[in-house]
């Protein structure tokens, strides 16, 4: 089987992941901060009490370990444009 890997491509690929991964990190901050700030602590309504909750649970455990899966998928593709640039040469 063949297989044809553009490293210019895929390297680009890689580097706009790393760019939206960090784009996401730093407006989901943005994002939690305002919704601390919105709704402090301490306001005792089940609307507030469900939003942050939800919040802090997607914030710390859902959008975390969906942004180390993406960057996961950056260091593939150069591991994999590493190691076809290697076969090549041995070839």
């Amino acid at each position: 089987m063949n297989i044809t890997i553009n490293p210019g491509a895929a390297t680009d690929d890689a580097a706009q992941i790393d760019s939206l991964v960090q784009s996401i990190e730093e407006s989901a901050e943005t994002l939690n901060n305002a919704i601390k700030n919105t709704i402090p602590s301490g306001i005792q309504t089940t609307w507030s009490e469900t939003v942050r909750e939800n919040w802090e649970s997607y914030y710390t455990a859902d959008v975390p370990e969906a942004m180390e899966e993406m960057k996961l998928s950056a260091a593939n593709l150069r591991l994999a444009v590493e190691q076809a640039l290697q076969y090549d040469q041995e070839q």
